[in-house]
This record gives structure tokens, C-alpha cells and sequence, in this order.
């Protein structure tokens, strides 16, 4: 097996608006930390290559994918199926939800990642180790629900033992900052990346694992929605935690051995899961309509801040059903794409949606938990992928979620159908 690796800048101009809180008010007005693309790629004895690339994005839109696919493929002959276009999921880089020259830049920035890592792939030894990291996920759906702290590793060295890559999964949403914020961050996963290459050297990639159920202290995703200061929720704190994390692989890293593997493989395919049932578009937009102006009333009465926040977010929720009515997709099936690279010892599989956690277990288990990964908002996002059970407890991810209660279980089966199909090591 031949390994590349790659990083490049993705930071855009300012002033751009920004991605994940829709109760974030005006674009960005500077940088904290840059924004990168970092691509992983490998090649097989026979000449099978596949890729990764994982850009500090919430997630890679289907017209940007399209981009970057066609660019990969006439730069390294590597077709869709065996292309991962993943984000990271931070919620501090900007939107791209209309056609533009800084999304443009941005897809050809994402592609000239992995042609670069293709160009500089070398013999590559591989080993995958798993360590643990406390403190920093917790489940928000229910509160207390299932969190997995394993922090999978996968070291890529040459035959010279000089270090290529370095592979870092972790399930947590990347949302230490909160909608107040208006600087481009890659969040904890930056933190992750810059440490371990400072460490370790070569190039560090953070895969953000099953999240949608899980962020950094367990916050309440409703009063994100509307736009609550969490005082917590700081650059100090997505420091802290992407130090702890860096920590925990470069100690997993240095006690990992390579041993030489021949098995690159690749595939994916579509998954269509059945739609929620909605009411009529002009019904849901009036009933949203209504809503937003009975929140207007509560601002302005001297209630207690208990119920203007319950006001605000009912109205922030009719909104969100009323988009979803209007969808010209409402009565068609939720495509998802799902995915799974090998990388020699580690099968590498990518869901495009927030997964929640149980269903990264299951997957997890069913395929060997020490070999195999799953990664979240990889080729686009159709948003939150519940258990049956969140439906039961309801909130911000079962309601927001696009399809009907039992469709996640669904999904986690065909991705376990997918891993399956990879050669043995």
C-alpha cells in the first residue's frame, strides 16, 4: 500500500455569512484560526486508490462535491464511489448555499489536497490503536445518554518510520463556540490537528465521528437555536479540548507498530429512507407566521425570561417545520449517501448525516470496534440521523430530522451491509 497525505488553506474572505446557527446575526468579521483541508489518500498493489478529505466546514454541499469529484478524477483517476468528501462540522467557518467565487476557490482548494497527497503517496506501514478521552462529549438527547470516548488512531509511516499521516476519529459535535461568534475557527479539530503535527509531525486528520446526539457539555441545542450565551462556551475551552484529545492519539500513535498492508477498497451507495409526513406548505408557513408573532409579543411584555424563551423557541421550531413543507423534496425519499474506504488495517466508513451515537456503536461493533470507524457529515448532510428511542423523547434532533422514526436503524443496517463487503485485512 502507497499513502499520501496533504493540508492547504481554505480560509475565505470576510464577510461572508456563516454555517450552523441560524441565530447567528451578520457574517464574519475576522480570523481566529485558519481553516484547512486535509486530505488522506492510498493506493493498492493492483492500482485501486481511494481518498479521503475532511475540510473545516459543517459540511460538503452536493454542488461542491460535484467540483471536487470531477477534479479528482481527471487529477488521480480516483471515481466517486472511493472519494470521502467529509467536514468536520465546526460551526465557525462560512455557508455555502448558493453559487459562488469563494465556494468555487474553496472546491478547487478541497481537490488540489488530494491531488497533491496522490502525488506524494509513498510505501506505507499502517497501524490502528483505540485511547480514550473524559470530559468533553456528553450526550444532550436524552442528557446522560450514550457518549463514545474512543479516540481512534491510524498511523501512516514510510519504510523509513518517517511519520506520512495521522488519522484521529472522534464522535463530538466541533461546537465549543457558540452563535455569539463571528470569527472563522476549525474549532477543537483544528486544536487536534496543529498539536499532533507539532508533535508528531506529517500531516494530522481530524474525522469527526458519530455526533448528533453529542457536544462539548452536553448545552442545549434549542438555546443555540435561538441564539443563548453559553459563558463556557469560549476559544479557551476548544483549546483545552483539542489539546486533551492531540494528547490522547499521540500517546496511542507511539505505542502503534506498522506492519506493511496490501488492502485498499472502496465503495458506497445511496440509501433512500422514508420521508416524515408534513402539513401543506401555505399551513406550515402560516402556523410559522403566527408563531413569530406571538414570540414578538412575548419580547415585549414583562414576562419572565422562562417564557420568552419558551415563545422564541416555538417559533424558531414552526419555522424550521415550515421550511421543511416547502422543500420541493418534501414528497420524495431522504437519499443519503454512505460510504467505506480501507486503508489497510482500518475501514474508515462515512454516513452523509448527523448520526447519532448508539447507531455508531452498533455499526462499530458489528464490524470489529478496534479496526473500523464511522464518520459523520461525510458527502453532504440530510441532517439528524435519530435513534427510534430519541423520537420517543422528542427536542431539537428527532423534530428537526427529515425522516420517520425507525429509518435510523435502517440506515446503521445497510452501512453494516456496506463495511462487510471489504476484503479482509
Amino acid at each position: 500500500m502507497k499513502v499520501g497525505a496533504a493540508v492547504v488553506e481554505i480560509t475565505p474572505p470576510l464577510g461572508l455569512e456563516m454555517d450552523g446557527y441560524g441565530a447567528r446575526v451578520g457574517g464574519a468579521t475576522g480570523v481566529h484560526d485558519p481553516l484547512r483541508a486535509r486530505a488522506l489518500v492510498a493506493e493498492g498493489p493492483d492500482g485501486t486508490g481511494v481518498a479521503l478529505v475532511v475540510a473545516d466546514l459543517v459540511g460538503i454541499e452536493p454542488r461542491l462535491q460535484e467540483q471536487i469529484a470531477d477534479q479528482v478524477l481527471r487529477s488521480t483517476g480516483i471515481p466517486r464511489e472511493r472519494l470521502q468528501l467529509a467536514g468536520t462540522h465546526t460551526h465557525s467557518g462560512p455557508a455555502f448555499h448558493t453559487p459562488s467565487d469563494a465556494e468555487r476557490a474553496t472546491g478547487a482548494a478541497i481537490a488540489d489536497a488530494i491531488a497533491e497527497a496522490w502525488a506524494g503517496r509513498r510505501d506505507a506501514p499502517a497501524a490502528v490503536g483505540v485511547g480514550t478521552v473524559d470530559g468533553i462529549a456528553a450526550n444532550r438527547r436524552p442528557n446522560g445518554g450514550p457518549v463514545d470516548q474512543r479516540v481512534t488512531v491510524t498511523r501512516f509511516d514510510d519504510v523509513d518510520d518517517k511519520p506520512i499521516a495521522t488519522l484521529v476519529n472522534y464522535g463530538c459535535h466541533p461546537t465549543t463556540l457558540g452563535p455569539n461568534n463571528n470569527l472563522y475557527s476549525a474549532d477543537f479539530p483544528g486544536v487536534v490537528c496543529a498539536q499532533l503535527e507539532a508533535a508528531v509531525g506529517g500531516v494530522a486528520i481530524f474525522s469527526t465521528g458519530p455526533q448528533g446526539d453529542v457536544n462539548p457539555g452536553g448545552y442545549s441545542p434549542e438555546g443555540s437555536m435561538v441564539g443563548v450565551v453559553v459563558p463556557w462556551r469560549t476559544f479557551e475551552s476548544a483549546d483545552r479540548y483539542g489539546r486533551a484529545i492531540a494528547a490522547v492519539a499521540a500517546t496511542v500513535r507511539e505505542t502503534l507498530e506498522p506492519t506493511p498492508s496490501e488492502r485498499v477498497w472502496g465503495d458506497s451507495r445511496i440509501v433512500e429512507l422514508r420521508r416524515k409526513p408534513l402539513a401543506k406548505a401555505d399551513v406550515a408557513r402560516e402556523a410559522a407566521t403566527a408563531a413569530a408573532s406571538a414570540a414578538d409579543v412575548v419580547r415585549t411584555a414583562d414576562l419572565s425570561a422562562d417564557a420568552t424563551y419558551h415563545a422564541i423557541t416555538a417559533a424558531a421550531y414552526a419555522d424550521l417545520i415550515a421550511a421543511q413543507a416547502e422543500d420541493p423534496d418534501r414528497d420524495r425519499p431522504v437519499a443519503v449517501r454512505i460510504s467505506a474506504l480501507a486503508f489497510g488495517p482500518l475501514l474508515h466508513l462515512g454516513v452523509g448525516g448527523e448520526l447519532f451515537v448508539a447507531h455508531g456503536q452498533r455499526i462499530r461493533a458489528a464490524l470489529g470496534d478496534d479496526q473500523t470507524c464511522v464518520a459523520a457529515l461525510c458527502d453532504g448532510s440530510v441532517g439528524y440521523l435519530p435513534t427510534a428511542d430519541a423520537y420517543e423523547i422528542g427536542g431539537y434532533e428527532p423534530n428537526a430530522s427529515l425522516h420517520v422514526a425507525g429509518e435510523g436503524e435502517r440506515l446503521a443496517d445497510a452501512m453494516i451491509d456496506l463495511g462487510a463487503r471489504a476484503p479482509a485485512v
